[in-house]
């Protein structure tokens, strides 16, 4: 039976053995492009990584440093990313820029580069684009292969903590054409059953299938070395995009199935979501297999939504060091952080979140967990609107999220309900904040800073929160808030 069927990612870790510490569910980052390619950029990466309270980074390892002459390797950028993580505490999945990133061959080292006679590529229409190398060049695969096994030999030597929990092999492959129309290309397409069918997407198997045996010629070597879960990644474009806007033969949603049968060695195949396709995307790749999400916008509301509801096992957004002075996103990411405990014990858990460009301003979301159903009311206005459900006890849960509030129908009332932070009870809320036991208000963190009266008085802020009846005022709304958090109590009441 295939991988890809009964694949848990937690099972897989376990099984390269580091179970003890190594977190069950990822939360993190995907470093920029170019951030691991220096000492100095792999410490500021991951510094910033261990203040947003991550867990896991990824980080790109390009063939072009790892193999700059033929035959002759240098694992001393990896030899160090493994030491910073270890000092911040962080685990690692590691992204083998090998002959593709994004539809092009830019990570190859010079002497692959150079010799485009015997690492042929495929042509490609748009101008923009560099001619990549093709996936039916055998002598371009067998060098690749050759040397992810290498790095895999040694990252088994030398990670004897186990820190580096996944590998993605190459990434967003395919070719900006309808298919490759290089020499070698062309006479494979002919000799196919692809070249004689009827189907629109034939183009797109016939890719699909050659990626597929590329990369998983790839991956088998690599897993020769060392057997650690390894996955590949999708540039995702809308179903009616037209062909040269992406780069086709990739494991999109069309093709998932080639991908499964030419690529066993594969894990999983991952989604990177962008745009307003979140919802559907993570239903997508979650059927049957492992969703991991390795690259994502940096908007806590798809965390929430990936981990909460989708039941994502890692979520990472991309570039995460330009947002370092993004308030939401930063602020955000500290309270994610205060839930991944919780959220990584296996607890029945919900989530929402409202993609504005697809949902209503005020959209409705009706979530059943447990005994009891909740119904959470996005607010028109806010800035965000995005949260998680969790279930700790029959009646209890635990929940994060702004923008938004909850009702439980006519017969379920709030119990208790207190606000947490860093772990301890910040407010015990009832009366107006409760809407009197009928609603929780998510009016999340406010971030007040002291007012200096006219005399040079200070007043300090009282850091509290919003209360339910603010919950229509547009003053309210625009005012800068994060997640909170609540841990509730619920109990029906019996009707006459």
């Amino acid at each position: 039976m295939k991988r890809f069927a009964l694949i848990s990612l937690f099972v897989a870790l376990s099984a390269c053995g580091r179970v003890a510490d190594a977190p069950a569910v990822l939360f993190g980052g995907e470093m920029h492009n170019s951030n691991a390619s220096t000492p100095a950029s792999i410490d500021a990466s991951l510094d910033m990584a261990a203040a947003l309270g991550f867990n896991t980074v990824l980080a790109p390892v390009s063939w072009e440093l790892t193999e700059p002459s033929e035959g002759v390797y240098d694992f001393s950028l990896v030899d160090y990313l493994l030491k910073a993580a270890e000092k911040r505490e962080l685990s690692l999945g590691l992204l083998w820029f090998g002959t593709w990133k994004n539809g092009e061959s830019s990570y190859p080292p010079l002497w692959v580069k150079a010799d485009t006679a015997k690492y042929f590529r495929a042509p490609v229409i748009p101008a923009d684009k560099t001619p990549s190398i093709s996936p039916f060049c055998e002598a371009a695969r067998d060098a690749d292969a050759r040397a992810f096994k290498a790095l895999m030999t040694h990252l088994k030597k030398v990670d004897t903590g186990r820190r580096v929990l996944c590998v993605q092999v190459e990434n967003e492959v395919g070719v900006f054409n309808e298919r490759d129309y290089s020499e070698a290309g062309e006479k494979a397409w002919r000799e196919s059953t692809w070249s004689t069918s009827d189907d629109p997407l034939a183009p797109q198997y016939f890719m699909a299938e050659a990626y597929a045996r590329y990369v998983d010629t790839v991956a088998a070597a690599g897993k020769e070395a060392y057997d650690i879960p390894m996955f590949a990644n999708a540039w995702l474009a809308d179903p009616d995009k037209a062909y040269g806007k992406y780069p086709n033969g990739g494991p999109r949603v069309a093709v998932l199935d080639v991908w499964r049968e030419h690529a066993p060695h594969l894990d999983w195949l991952s989604p990177d979501i962008y745009g307003s396709s979140l919802k559907e995307m993570c239903a997508a790749y979650s059927r049957g297999q492992t969703l991991f999400i390795p690259e994502t916008n940096c908007k806590a509301g798809r965390y929430w939504y990936a981990l909460g509801e989708a039941g994502a096992k890692g979520v990472f957004g991309f570039g995460y060091e330009e947002f370092y002075d993004d308030p939401y996103f930063t602020a955000e990411c500290r309270v994610i952080s205060e839930m991944m405990p919780l959220i990584s014990e296996g607890h029945p858990m919900r989530g929402f979140v409202r993609i504005d460009s697809k949902d209503a301003p005020n959209a409705v979301d009706t979530l059943a967990l447990g005994n009891h159903t909740f119904y959470v009311h996005c607010i028109e206005g806010e800035k965000n609107a995005h949260g998680i459900i969790v279930r700790t006890a029959e009646d209890e849960f635990t929940v994060a999220g702004v923008g938004a509030w909850i009702d439980f129908g006519p017969t379920t009332k709030i119990a208790s309900c207190e606000e947490i932070r860093d772990g301890k009870v910040w407010q015990v809320l009832n009366g107006d904040e409760t809407g009197h036991h009928n609603m929780l208000y998510l009016r999340g963190r406010l971030f007040l800073p002291d007012y200096e009266a006219p005399d040079g008085t200070v007043i300090p802020s009282a850091f509290y929160g919003l209360s339910y009846q603010r919950r229509f005022r547009p003053a309210a709304q625009e005012r800068f808030k994060v997640s909170g958090i609540y841990r509730i109590k619920l109990f029906g009441v019996k009707q006459k």
